[in-house]
């Protein structure tokens, strides 16, 4: 499989840290989660990896040059933002004519990919997410699932009516081409917002893989603290 990062946006709830570094190269365990992330998918088998960058995308193309794997990874430049599935249909043609993995940039996940792939095929959909239980909701999008393992409803951001537990959007996909290709070019898209919602709108399939826990998110300055705090623990 080839894979994406999502790495273009501004990082705005870091606050004044993502005015000098874009959020994909703040340090995480003593080093750019970038190249946490890189690391992530090469060691699951991904062969190219495409990032799309936007926000002081120079310091991103610097920093995948100076890599040693920089021949298998592209870094695809937004002039303007495109959104979570809108840079992925921008980004189309250097992901190829097959399924492939899309990864938030400002999350780090643990699971095999293999296993997510597995579940994709199984569910033969046009999609699969992965996703955590958790009653900590406040500003994240949830996610209803049938019995069957697959998506029945998606509540974005700020539209959750959640009382207890939920699904959250663990920040990982695998993607079918055939989803993204007949989107418009160059026009902004959000994948929970736009894109998945119209897919089940017209009766497509999207499988939910759940994970055994939580994320590390690096959204905001107490995440991101968190997170340091726990892989300084690991290190």
């Amino acid at each position: 499989m080839n894979a994406m990062i999502l790495a273009a946006g501004h990082g705005t709830r870091l606050g004044e840290l993502s005015r000098t570094v874009p959020k994909v190269l703040v340090d995480v365990g003593g080093e750019p989660l970038l190249a946490r992330q890189v690391r992530y998918l090469k060691d699951n088998g991904v062969a190219r990896i495409v990032i799309n960058a936007h926000h002081l995308a120079d310091q991103v193309e610097s920093f995948v040059a100076e890599h040693p794997l920089a021949a298998d990874i592209e870094v695809v430049v937004e002039p303007n933002l495109l959104g979570t599935a809108g840079g992925v249909r921008n980004a189309l043609p250097q992901l190829g004519d097959q399924a492939f993995v899309v990864l938030y940039g400002d999350v780090i996940v643990d699971e095999p990919i293999a296993a997510v792939a597995d579940t994709h095929r199984r569910a033969n959909g046009c999609a699969t997410l992965t996703l955590y239980r958790t009653g900590e909701v406040e500003g994240k999008g949830t996610v209803e699932i049938l019995s069957d393992g697959t998506v029945s409803v998606f509540h974005e951001k700020g539209n959750t009516h959640v009382n207890g537990f939920a699904y959250v959007n663990a920040g990982l996909y695998v993607v079918e081409p055939s989803l993204m290709c007949h989107l418009p070019s160059s026009v902004a898209l959000d994948f929970g917002h736009d894109v998945f919602p119209a897919a089940l709108a017209q009766g497509q399939t999207i499988a939910a893989h759940v994970l055994a826990g939580p994320v590390l998110d690096m959204g905001t300055p107490p995440m991101l603290q968190a997170a340091r705090r726990k892989l300084g623990e690991k290190l």
